[in-house]
Parts: structure tokens; C-alpha cells; sequence
């Protein structure tokens, strides 16, 4: 059996999020060829969240030792994979990434997810370099606070360094943040409002991980 991957689909979206810790997001797309040439087939994932989703976790950068929640309910609708997760408010950690998730969504935004996968059952398409999953074992779903691989990435949809800007001091300014969380946005604001024009940093350098 293939080892556990990370999957990333860019147009990942919060469906739904209440005063009370609640997130509904949508964390896969069915017939959409992923950055590994995997499609995932509607049905792939009924099996497991039948059978082993007492066993999936809700991660933060897929890091197993920050724990954001307990998943609540796990199903197919349309052609995503939805989950409904509940925030454990009584950590920093999960409190901070639920402030990250109600701004992000009172401007129109969303954070990005990703899925820790492994292919039980597929079929290879090798005129199209293609690998039709109709079968898969989800182990965890993770909210990223980072950016994603693709610079076209809809995570922020920043349009300007103004945007990002004020975005940054919104961030900042939050009396929902703990002061390590605001460390870090001091930290961002810095790397890439203040110092941007430092030729010899590289972009990728300048990504900071939340």
C-alpha cells in the first residue's frame, strides 16, 4: 500500500462557520486532476467515512502534535468531500486559527486545506498520465495558515501590497490573538511590507508559516 500523501485542491472553501467553533468547509473535488495526476472519482471516499472516520483527525499543517478540533461529520455533497469540524476553544492554537478563519471570511476569503491520503483502489490511464482513484483511505484533513505552492493561489486573493497591508494590521490589531499569534504577524508585517525591496531575499525566503 503507497505511503500517506498530502493532497492540496486551491479552491478549497468554507461553507459555514457559526459563533461557536463550527467549520464546514469543502476539502476535496471529484473529477479534478490534482499536481500528482490523481483524479478523485465521486464514491471514493464513502467507504472510509463509513468505516474509519472515528479514526480521522483535524490537523494544522498537517503537524500531528497541533490538534484543532474533533471532526464531526464527514460526506459527499455535489462534487467535493464536506466535512464539519468542531473547534476546541479551549486551546490558544485553536482559537487563534478560528480568528484566522472569521476574518478571512469577512473578506470574502478563505484559508486553504489539504487532505492525508492513500489509494486502496484505481485504475491507470496511461495514454492522459492519469490515475482515476475510485477508492480512497482518508487518515486526516488540515487547514493551512500558509501560502500554497501555486503564487496563484486563491487562499488570499491579495490584489495589492495595500491589500495585504491592511489585511496584516487587521491581523494585528485583533484583541482575539494571543500575543504569540501577534508576534508572528509583527514578524510577516516586517518580512514583507518593510523590507520587500531586499533583491537578495528570495520570495520564497520571505513566506513565513503561521
Amino acid at each position: 500500500m503507497e505511503a500517506v500523501k498530502q493532497k492540496s485542491w486551491t479552491d478549497w472553501q468554507v461553507k459555514d462557520l457559526n459563533n461557536k467553533g463550527m467549520v464546514q468547509i469543502a476539502v476535496n473535488a471529484f473529477n479534478n486532476e490534482d499536481s500528482d495526476g490523481d483524479i478523485s472519482l465521486p464514491g471514493s471516499f464513502k467507504k472510509t467515512l463509513k468505516e474509519n472516520f472515528g479514526r480521522v483527525r483535524w490537523f494544522l499543517n498537517h503537524d500531528v502534535t497541533k490538534l484543532l478540533g474533533v471532526p464531526i461529520k464527514g460526506y459527499e455533497q455535489g462534487d467535493h468531500l464536506v466535512m464539519e469540524a468542531q473547534f476546541n476553544l479551549e486551546k490558544q492554537l485553536a482559537k487563534d486559527t478560528y480568528q484566522d478563519y472569521k476574518l478571512y471570511a469577512e473578506h470574502g476569503k478563505s484559508l486553504e486545506h489539504s487532505v492525508g491520503v492513500q489509494a486502496i483502489k484505481y485504475d491507470i490511464d496511461e495514454s492522459k498520465a492519469v490515475r482515476k482513484v475510485s477508492e480512497w483511505k482518508l487518515w486526516e484533513f488540515s487547514t493551512l495558515t500558509h501560502w500554497g505552492a501555486n503564487e496563484n493561489t486563491p487562499m488570499l486573493g491579495i490584489k495589492s501590497k495595500d491589500e495585504l497591508r491592511q489585511l496584516i494590521e487587521e491581523m494585528a490589531n485583533n484583541p482575539n490573538y494571543s500575543d504569540s499569534r501577534k508576534k508572528t504577524i509583527e514578524n510577516i508585517y516586517e518580512t514583507l511590507i518593510i523590507k520587500p525591496s531586499d533583491d537578495r531575499i528570495s520570495y520564497e525566503d520571505r513566506i513565513i508559516k503561521i
